[in-house]
């Protein structure tokens, strides 16, 4: 019983360590959020032609989601919120999820 408890405690610490994606680690974090809100200003600018403010970056911190949450809105009207979902998995950072009635 003893043993199978280890073993379990270590198949865990494995899975967990091994499981974040290194983007949210705490040396990469930073980077990774300037990544996003660029990846997501230039998409909005390109696909909709608005300026906008990122006023708040977020992940689930769950494992093995290669996900950024934003939350902003456009420039000279807070009171037009969006969010969006980047993908920052393989490093693309790619919008997947726009929604500007936030």
């Amino acid at each position: 019983m003893g043993t199978t408890i280890i073993a379990l405690a270590l198949a865990a610490f494995f899975l967990i360590d091994q499981g974040m994606p290194k983007e949210f680690s705490e040396e990469a974090w930073s980077n990774t959020k300037e990544k996003a809100i660029q990846a997501t200003v230039e998409h909005l600018k390109n696909e909709n032609n608005i300026d906008v403010t990122i006023n708040e970056v977020s992940s689930l911190g769950e494992y093995a989601i290669h996900e950024v949450y934003l939350e902003g809105h456009v420039i000279g009207n807070e009171n037009k919120k969006i969010s969006a979902i980047v993908d920052t998995s393989e490093e693309n950072y790619q919008v997947k999820f726009v929604d500007m009635n936030a």
